[in-house]
């Protein structure tokens, strides 16, 4: 078997940005946005087969996110 690895970003925050940051096209990742109230949780999950595949896929994520973040 294989190994793999797994990381998953939590993001809480407005339900505007949440939904913006959700539609944000995130290639090797799952999301999943969760609304209540007012409030938003982006949960992100990215796998990779390597740990510096895994870096190199988290920092992707989170450079896409920051530029849309504000």
């Amino acid at each position: 078997m294989a190994e793999s690895y797994s990381t998953i970003l939590e993001w809480n925050g407005s339900v505007e940005v949440g939904r913006r940051l959700a539609d944000i096209a995130l290639v090797g990742a799952d999301s999943e946005l969760v609304v209540i109230d007012n409030q938003a949780t982006l949960t992100i999950r990215v796998d990779a087969e390597s740990l510096e595949l895994l870096r190199e896929c988290v920092d992707a994520v989170l450079a896409l996110l920051s530029d849309h973040d504000s």
